[in-house]
């Protein structure tokens, strides 16, 4: 059940907090965050509370704060804060008499509204609004609007400027701090870290009337502050601006002074409204395309899915290929700003399928992290590249090697996952060849591709272990998605990405040689027995062990699973608010020798390749893993909702789909406190896109074949196929495919089992 209340107005569409309920103040900090892909500011209040876990994070800003600690993104200094005092006497939301209370967002445009009616003792009648957006314009600007009004009249003044005593849960990651005003007017900070990095922030703050008297600066330890006075009349609003440039690097690349003094002083100039209707032009440009639009939706459907698309565009750096998103976007500090296999697997299907041009970065990081990822195999003793759980920027192993001491043993247990979860350097490629696919893209194949497939090949190849007396190859004591498993040996979701991942190797640099001699001939040269790994390829696929259905059709997976005993009373567990409630209690080590699931790994496979196997087998291990799995796990909702889907059982595939919506604006207010869940966003489109319209990708066409939900009458939404932008309309008695503009490259889609050649309009 969903939290916020939903408003659409003017083709817009609001997620409303109607009355201030502190235990949910964290979560709508994360739920709430203005976010531009640059930047995230968390949805706390101006004025301070006694619950509230201020953040803002700046991609790409990772730093390792000491020798026993990991690269975490940074919490940088705040600059929403501000006490705020009417005839002298503060307002505080924790102490104030609140009349009135209403927080929205705006999910097309990520602007924040707050509205405060309150009565302190002195004064009645006051009302604060305030308005917040992170451009998209320029996504270095955070621009903020206060407006104070009450019935009396009186005096306003406001203490806001940069503060820098924000932390990571205590941790300090800056080691030298200068603060500075120019012009008497630009607040300044500059903040070090010991490894170079600087994060710098200017901000300026204007009002719509003249003040009482000139700001009055002051420095207080890390921070900087102004203090502003006004005198408004009863019943006469004034406003109050402050706008704010953040800008992160090195010395050598990080703006000057100067620059960002004309930007700012461009901002005063043309003012907030100005600077939103800038904004707006700049997120209308991605909604044109990225918008999917639904005929027998909800208004909370349609409120969820924006959502979800929103955060995609704000946690992702579609302008770089230097970093990529994670795990919790740049909403909070959860899992230390890592980023995981979530990103290819989840999250660039949107782009991949939209915005190809983000998702070829976003791959390029990837490409970029083959360093890290040879020096892990070395590690390990394997040759290739292992790609890691974890990583950061520098694409180099970041999973803590042991979790925090058990307070009853005084011993802390190793982080398995980062040793012993490999699928991830198969699933970076399944991802890669899945943008291939739809984009054509060779270049790309030919600068990083290419290298990125022939050395997880040479990976797969010795990770794999030779059996002579079963004269196959197997993986052995590995931890697949569903990581309640541990030290299992051929785990069924591992061993075929395994497969694909040197299939896809093996198939292309094969081709390679007859296609384009020279290019493999500089491979041949740098890979010296480059014919002879080709040969191991080769062995590895015709002897690999791949886990098939049993007489009743399940897929085991892994070699012990089928044989363990079942979870007693597993219905408590799955109904539970409290995520992973089965290891209050059970130990893990109980809790892996049993039949029960954080997600289900098979069902995981089945979305990945339901080619694979027929309609029968996919069903029946759905409903087996379906039955055994706690959903603990935020990605596994959407994965069983395209394997519903995949099946034809819609009802089943529109109930996890349901499930996936709420999954960051549920009712359990505990829930997305350290940052969203960025993977199960990125879900909901694979649900809708993916599950629903049944949009897969082929290597000379695009395959649809819809399964709408029953209320639905009509799906419409774009998909970018080899350069070229198709609206899709789906209807219950038809398919409508219209490319934006004259076809350059020869576009195919597979209707019904007919490949169709796209030249101009079609309605099947």
């Amino acid at each position: 059940m969903i939290y916020y209340k939903v408003k659409k107005e003017e083709n817009q569409i609001y997620l409303i907090e109607d009355k201030l309920d502190k235990r949910y103040t964290s979560k709508t900090e994360t739920v709430f965050t203005q976010c531009n892909g640059y930047l995230g500011v968390r949805a706390s209040y101006e004025t301070k509370m006694l619950q509230e876990s201020r953040g803002m994070f700046v991609t790409g800003l990772y730093h390792k704060a000491g020798a026993h600690e990991v690269s975490e993104l940074v919490n940088c200094p705040d600059i929403i804060e501000m006490d705020i005092c009417i005839n002298e006497e503060k307002v505080n939301l924790d102490t104030c008499s609140l009349k009135g209370f209403r927080r929205s967002l705006n999910v097309m445009t990520g602007e924040l509204e707050t509205i405060v009616n309150c009565d302190l003792e002195k004064t009645k009648g006051i009302c604060i609004k305030t308005r917040r957006f992170a451009s998209m314009k320029n996504r270095h600007l955070i621009c903020h609007m206060i407006e104070v009004s009450s019935e009396e009249d009186i005096i306003v003044h406001i203490t806001t400027g940069i503060n820098g005593q924000i932390t990571n849960s205590g941790v300090t990651h800056f080691d030298k701090v200068e603060a500075r005003v120019f012009d008497k007017k630009y607040m300044h900070t500059e903040n070090s870290c010991d490894d170079g990095q600087v994060f710098k922030v200017m901000t300026v703050c204007s009002s719509n009337r003249d003040a009482s008297q000139e700001p009055i600066f002051g420095l207080k330890r890390r921070s900087i502050y102004g203090n502003y006075e006004y005198t408004s009349k009863s019943n006469e609003a004034f406003q109050f601006f402050k706008y704010s440039f953040v800008d992160t690097g090195t010395n050598e690349n990080i703006a000057d002074e100067e620059t960002i003094k004309q930007v700012l002083g461009t901002c005063e100039k043309i003012g907030y409204e100005e600077l939103r209707r800038e904004h707006i032009e700049a997120f209308d440009k991605l909604w044109n395309y990225a918008k999917i639009e639904i005929e027998g939706a909800t208004l909370e459907e349609e409120a969820e899915i924006t959502f979800a698309q929103y955060h995609l565009f704000g946690m992702t750096p579609s302008y770089t290929s230097e970093y990529s998103v994670a795990a919790k976007g740049l909403t909070g500090e959860g899992y230390k700003g890592h980023i995981f296999w979530d990103a290819e697997i989840f999250i660039m299907p949107f782009f991949t399928s939209v915005f190809p041009e983000v998702a070829r970065n976003l791959l390029q990081f990837r490409y970029k992290g083959l360093a890290g990822a040879r020096d892990k195999a070395r590690e390990y003793g394997y040759e290739g590249a292992m790609y890691p759980w974890e990583v950061a920027k520098t694409g180099k192993e970041e999973t803590p090697l042991y979790a925090a001491l058990n307070i009853h043993t005084g011993k802390a247990g190793k982080v398995w996952s980062g040793i012993k979860e490999h699928h991830v350097t198969a699933d970076i490629i399944y991802a890669l060849w899945d943008y291939y696919k739809m984009t054509g893209d060779q270049k790309f194949l030919l600068d990083y591709g290419y290298e990125m497939l022939i050395e997880t090949a040479i990976f797969w190849c010795k990770r794999a272990t030779f059996i002579p007396d079963k004269n196959q190859y197997e993986i052995l004591d590995v931890i697949g998605p569903d990581e309640y498993t541990e030290h299992i040996d051929n785990n069924a979701y591992t061993n075929y990405m395994a497969y694909e991942n040197v299939k896809i190797a093996y198939e292309t640099i094969s081709a390679l040689e007859q296609e384009l001699p020279k290019i493999y001939m500089e491979f041949a040269k740098k890979y010296d027995d480059l014919e002879d790994k080709i040969s191991e390829w080769k062995l590895f696929l015709e002897k690999i062990y791949l886990p098939k259905a049993n007489r009743e059709l399940v897929i085991p997976q892994d070699d012990s699973f089928l044989s363990k005993k079942l979870l007693p009373n597993i219905e408590k567990y799955r109904n539970s608010q409290v995520k992973q409630s089965v290891l209050l209690d059970y130990s893990r080590d109980e809790v892996v020798n049993m039949q029960v699931l954080k997600q289900a790994d098979v069902v995981m496979l089945l979305n990945m390749m339901p080619h694979l196997f027929d309609e029968e087998t996919v069903k029946k291990n759905v409903q087996y893993y379906e039955q055994r799995t706690l959903h603990d796990s935020s990605l596994s909702y959407c994965a069983h909702a395209v394997a519903c889907a995949e099946i034809g059982d819609i009802d089943l595939a529109y109930h996890f789909f349901e499930k996936s919506l709420e999954i960051d604006l549920d009712t359990n207010y505990q829930d997305s406190i350290d940052g969203i869940h960025s993977a199960s966003l990125g879900g909901i489109w694979n649900c809708v896109i993916r599950g629903f319209a049944g949009v897969k990708s082929h290597m000379n066409y695009v395959e649809i074949t819809p399964n709408l939900p029953k209320k639905w009458k009509k799906l419409k939404f774009y998909l970018k196929v080899k350069g070229q932008y198709v609206r899709i309309e789906i209807n219950k008695d038809k398919i409508i495919l219209k490319p934006e503009n004259d076809i350059e490259q020869k576009v195919s889609f597979k209707i019904n089992g007919q490949v169709y050649l796209l030249e101009k309009e079609l309605v099947l």
